[in-house]
């Protein structure tokens, strides 16, 4: 899974990005967990509030959002 969160419309709208980026964070695949948290950190990098705003709705004793969380912090 590629997720482009370069294009200017994701760009000029990080919460749209960030809403729909997360809405994966349940998928089976570890490798779309991990395309995930990927994203959402490079994303936190001009939007660290938003980013952790999301994150803090996380059911973070779910393995799968733990999981995502500790990418999106190393």
């Amino acid at each position: 899974m590629r997720i482009w969160i370069n294009r200017p419309y994701f760009k000029e709208n990080p919460e749209v990005a960030i809403q729909l980026i997360a809405k994966d964070r349940f998928d089976d695949s570890e490798y779309v967990r991990k395309s995930v948290g990927n994203s959402l950190r490079d994303i936190s990098k001009e939007h660290k509030v938003l980013v952790d705003n999301e994150i803090s709705n996380w059911n973070l004793a779910d393995k799968k959002n733990m999981y995502i969380q500790k990418l999106i912090y190393k």
